[in-house]
């Protein structure tokens, strides 16, 4: 091109040497020498494998079997699936026609135009060929990856190589994020691009790996979507469950696959079920084999249902066998066919057996411990007599019983490789950050706990560790909560103490509003937890809310202070009744409304355990309100106001709920000092909200079946409260 421009511009007569350096200059210094911002053709190169082309490749994870030792097929999908998606996006980002972006899978660089080479060094020689370094280190995160911008001529090719099908799929992502594209949201109204086209990062060197292997949400029910699914990818957050029903496009993703939980002795090892081994096909497990069953008050137990009762005698060796060879079963062709996690937990809250042998074994986190490392030696051999063609990892849950950390040495034949033990904080406050000192009402114990686990010197467990989170526990309802900052400082603490793995239950799939701050956030940070969260938080709302940026910061930070004592409001007012008045305790006059000093009623009701008190938190949402409306009145942007509006309607059912607890509480305030008009007062004020919250429906079944609720007043648990009012003060139980 340039040669041609100077053709001309000089004209057929060849002019002299001093002419011809003139002429030079003046190009030069009008910029020609420089590459333009891209060289078009732009092409995408990656190794296609099997099949007859990149588009095929990439949209033929039915035809791929996930689960064997062939990579090749699995590399050809999921890295041609990253071509697709950067194609999709690069030219909105660059400002070029998305026709003037050519997919390939030549073994060679196309002659003409910039040039982007996707793959592992395994799945495309082409990437071995141009990156020039060694492979990564041994041990590296399959998910790590690297970019890097090679000059050819007037035109760059970017190199985009993963450790595996999976770090080639986040480069590319990375990639997009370098021209300013983020994925913050679900769908494509989740989805930011630069305001301007942006340049290709002509300079660009990154190498980039995970903290935590294990970044997502842990589910056992198939709730997801395809958008929930991208956003996974998009973000780099790689856990969800094996109950899926399309388990092929989650494998593409890169998304790990869990199985088991607190039904896995119901579900293997069931009292009830036949006994295969019974010659004439008649006893069930319990009939034939009572001493493999928990030992409780002198007599064997077949109470195991479901999630609860009582756990099996772990110290019998042909209980744990049979279990074993039920769970192998099921991981070579069964309903576990396609997961890579099992967890391997008791009976949720379930009781122990009390025989000596079990005793001898030790405390109950002792006795999980030598079970897993137990199970671990069975799927061991089974991989190695191939009877298991996949490698499967277990992972048991310090939780209740088992959150005590073990009193004896690691049993013997630990496998560390594929046994991991994963941490539940549950009943936890976020009001402060887990290992925050000042938290002496409700964090202390959970705090000093997973010290023992995770950083006491000389600690009896050396293994792997992995957090589940609690953001959205059950009792939580998906009400609109976020949690940035103690999110960040918790993370960053996992991470320091060695925790690699980390996922939170009952994530809403849908409907996000302020879940999708959480949710950026979280997969940020999860990635790299030195990040600010300050500057994240900024960046995000910039990008994602461009006209109203300002009212949005505000509404974030009164919804984080209304978020924070979340806990013990549910526990003063919502989510649990007290010792046996089912209509929870604002109906029982001998009880403090509240007792704690994290949520006292305001200021003169003692000092606060440093967090809101119930006023402030009334205040907070009244603030956020506000600062939402602001920003739904000044926004000037229609793609802007659809994400307002997807914020609003969340935080109108928590608004809602919290307007609902807090005339409730009046109510019982106004009721124990014996004000009969004022308590009718707030009573008809509660029936006004409890109103508005039965027409809010979709908003509660977004989240597990164990979060979800009938509607915004089923989700408040306090419908039992407001009927025993209706019955105290107008003789009727229906509001």
């Amino acid at each position: 091109m340039a040669k041609i421009e100077l053709t001309a511009k000089l004209g057929p007569k060849a002019p002299g040497p001093l002419a011809l350096l003139a002429v030079l200059a003046l190009l030069l210094a009008a910029g020609c020498a420089r590459l333009p911002s891209v060289v078009t053709p732009v092409s995408i190169v990656v190794a296609c494998g099997p099949f007859a082309d990149v588009e095929t490749a990439a949209l033929s994870e039915e035809r791929v079997n996930w689960w064997d030792s062939d990579s090749r097929d699995d590399d050809a999908c999921t890295e041609s699936f990253a071509a697709l998606e950067l194609r999709r996006h690069l030219g909105r980002a660059l400002g070029i026609p998305e026709s003037s972006i050519v997919l390939s899978h030549s073994a060679a660089l196309p002659p003409v135009g910039d040039v982007l080479v996707l793959g592992s060094r395994q799945s495309n020689p082409l990437v071995a060929a141009l990156a020039g370094r060694a492979p990564a280190a041994r041990g590296a995160s399959p998910d790590g990856f690297r970019l890097r911008a090679l000059r050819r001529g007037n035109r760059s090719v970017f190199v985009i190589e993963g450790n595996s099908r999976t770090g080639t799929l986040y480069g590319a992502y990375a990639l997009l994020e370098q021209l300013g594209v983020r994925f913050y949201g679900l769908g494509d109204t989740g989805i930011t691009y630069p305001a301007a086209p942006a340049p290709l990062p002509r300079g660009l060197r990154l190498a980039s790996s995970p903290a935590f292997l294990t970044r997502g949400f842990w589910a056992w029910e198939p709730r997801g979507n395809p958008d929930f699914f991208l956003w996974m990818a998009r973000n780099r957050m790689n856990l969800w469950t094996a109950a899926e029903e399309h388990p092929a496009l989650l494998k593409k993703l890169g998304i790990r696959l869990t199985g088991g939980g607190h039904s896995l002795q119901a579900d293997y090892l069931n009292p009830a079920a036949k006994d295969p081994h019974d010659p004439g096909g008649r006893l069930s497990y319990f009939e034939a084999h009572p001493e493999w069953f928990g030992l409780q008050g002198g007599k064997r137990s077949d109470r195991i249902q479901g999630e609860s009762g009582d756990n099996f005698c772990t110290s019998n060796a042909d209980a744990v066998h049979e279990l074993a060879m039920n769970l192998i079963g099921s991981l070579a062709g069964g309903p576990l066919r396609h997961a890579d996690v099992v967890n391997v937990w008791p009976l949720d809250g379930g009781r122990w057996c009390e025989c000596p042998r079990c005793h001898a074994v030790g405390s109950p986190t002792d006795r999980m411990l030598d079970l897993l490392a137990h199970l671990g030696a069975e799927l061991g051999a089974a991989r190695r007599a191939g009877r298991l063609a996949r490698d499967v990892e277990l992972s048991a849950a310090a939780y209740l019983e088992t959150l005590a950390p073990p009193t004896r040495p690691m049993p013997a034949g630990f496998d560390t490789a594929r046994c991991t033990v994963t941490f539940f904080p549950y009943f936890r406050c976020y009001a402060h950050a887990l290992g925050d000192p000042t938290c002496t009402e409700i964090n202390a114990r959970i705090a000093a706990r997973f010290e023992v686990w995770a950083a006491v010197p000389g600690r009896a467990y050396h293994g792997p560790l992995g957090v589940g989170e609690y953001y959205n526990v059950s009792y939580f309802k998906s009400l609109p909560l976020v949690f940035p900052h103690v999110m960040a400082e918790d993370i960053r603490r996992y991470s320091r103490n060695g925790v690699r793995q980390f996922h939170y239950m009952h994530a809403p799939t849908r409907l996000w509003g302020p879940w999708t701050l959480d949710h950026a956030v979280l997969s940020r940070l999860l990635w790299n937890p030195a990040a600010n969260v300050d500057t994240l938080l900024a960046e995000f709302r910039r990008r994602y809310y461009p006209t109203s940026f300002e009212h949005v910061a505000a509404f974030h930070a009164a919804l984080e202070r209304a978020s924070a004592n979340i806990l013990a409001v549910e526990y003063y007012i919502g989510a649990f009744a007290y010792g046996g008045v089912p209509a929870g305790r604002l109906t029982a006059p001998g009880v403090p409304l509240f007792p704690l000093k994290h949520l006292p009623f305001d200021q003169r009701h003692g000092p606060p355990n440093d967090a809101p008190t119930w006023v402030e938190t009334m205040g907070a949402m009244r603030e956020a309100r506000q600062a939402l409306d602001a920003a739904l009145a000044g926004c000037r942007d229609p793609l802007e106001r659809t994400r307002l509006e997807d914020d609003a309607r969340r935080f109108a059912y928590g608004e809602a709920t919290f307007a609902l607890y807090d005339h409730l509480v009046r109510t019982a305030e106004r009721d124990r000092a014996a004000d009969r008009a004022g308590a009718e007062r707030e009573l008809a004020l509660a029936d006004s909200a409890a109103s508005r919250l039965r027409g809010m429906r979709d908003v509660v079944q977004v989240a597990a079946s164990h979060a979800n609720a009938r509607d915004g007043l089923d989700a408040s648990h306090v419908e039992p409260t407001l009927a025993w009012f209706h019955a105290r003060y107008r003789g009727s139980r229906a509001p």
